[in-house]
């Protein structure tokens, strides 16, 4: 087997959009999120090719002191023959290259066995609930705002401590796609106090500093429309989200485990955390 891993490039999307497909077993197309997320890391997303054929995806994007991995996959018909075990040694090399200490991920069930014989530790989990209702809410709560670009600033204060790490980019990329479907909650002072991103399938990233915003956030996300069923990723530490999305038609799908490597787990309030942007970076 000639095992070749390089750099992904924007004419590899399509063929590494195939793999993804086939190893996730989800018709979801996920060329926009491997251009967002090759986008803010052009440098840290990679291919595996067998014989000149594109058969696996990793990536990784670096949020200050941790990086998060996501997309690893590899196409049915090529695993269990070392691929996905030499694509993250590749990936995580690429981390210590850069001087980042720890990595992120978020694990399938099947996946968790791999990350953990190269090192990675469990912390929690994350689970994906799923509305499948199309039924749209009607009244914006009067608290909640479109979020602007002159809002980042603060945005990115208020987020930091609970995300662990600054990510504008990320939030200037969301707000560049999706400016309609941005939302932003206040204090009496004007302070930031939550944010929630409804993208096309799914809400998040979503950050409240208590349940009230995280519910009028949610209420004025289910006022769109979805491409399917909407979906959020929420942390299990969060566990007075599943409560109130319960209350909104959200059910249970399925867990990941929330996975770490390094020397010091950061300092996260995933507690504050109602809905991870993806299971790409967190």
């Amino acid at each position: 087997m000639n095992l070749v891993i390089r750099r992904m490039t924007e004419a590899d999307f399509e063929s590494a959009d195939v793999v993804l497909r086939a190893a996730f077993g989800t018709p979801d197309n996920r060329i926009a999120d491997l251009r967002r997320y090759s986008g803010l890391q052009p440098d840290g997303w990679f291919v595996a090719e067998v014989d000149g054929n594109l058969v696996g995806t990793v990536g990784a994007v670096i949020f200050g002191s941790f990086a998060y991995i996501g997309l690893m996959a590899v196409a049915p018909a090529m695993q269990r023959r070392g691929i996905a075990r030499a694509l993250m040694q590749h990936v995580l090399a690429w981390i210590a290259a850069q001087r980042c200490a720890t990595a992120l991920l978020d694990a399938s069930k099947f996946g968790a066995p791999l990350y953990a014989s190269l090192g990675f530790a469990p912390a929690d989990q994350a689970f994906v609930l799923q509305r499948d209702t199309t039924t749209r809410l009607t009244n914006r709560p009067s608290r909640v705002e479109r979020l602007c670009a002159k809002d980042i600033p603060a945005l990115v204060e208020f987020d930091t401590p609970i995300y662990g790490a600054a990510r504008a980019a990320l939030f200037q990329e969301f707000l560049a796609e999706f400016r309609e479907r941005a939302f932003v909650t206040r204090d009496d002072a004007g302070r930031v106090t939550g944010c929630a991103i409804a993208q096309p399938r799914r809400i998040g990233p979503w950050v409240a500093q208590n349940v009230r915003d995280a519910e009028a956030l949610l209420q004025a996300a289910l006022m769109l429309d979805y491409d399917g069923a909407a979906s959020v990723l929420v942390p299990s530490p969060n566990s007075s989200a599943n409560e109130f999305l319960e209350r909104y038609g959200f059910q249970f799908v399925r867990a990941q485990t929330h996975m770490w490597r390094g020397q010091v787990y950061p300092a996260r309030q995933r507690a504050l955390i109602y809905g991870q942007a993806s299971f790409m970076v967190g």
